[in-house]
């Protein structure tokens, strides 16, 4: 079961800016994987709050994208305000 909310304050207050920063809809880097999953605990622990769309394979080619529910968190008004503050 994934934790959106423990996700979100275990990311890095620059990686969290940069996922805002990208926008909604945007394609997942391997920078940005990388972030998730050591938020999520460790290599590979942030595949529930991703997804792939379009072709599994071949792999190096795979598109990953923030859930939509994740999206929802990371962009609801209380956690923009907070990254904002932040920098303050």
């Amino acid at each position: 079961m994934t934790d959106i909310q423990g996700l979100i304050s275990s990311l890095r207050p620059e990686d969290l800016a940069v996922l805002q920063e990208r926008g909604p809809g945007q394609l997942l880097g391997p920078d940005m994987l990388d972030a998730i999953d050591r938020a999520a605990g460790g290599p590979g622990e942030g595949r529930g709050y991703y997804i792939v769309r379009g072709s599994l394979v071949p792999l190096e080619r795979r598109q990953y994208h923030l859930r939509d529910d994740v999206v929802a968190a990371i962009f609801a008004p209380s956690t923009l305000e907070g990254a904002a503050g932040a920098d303050a």
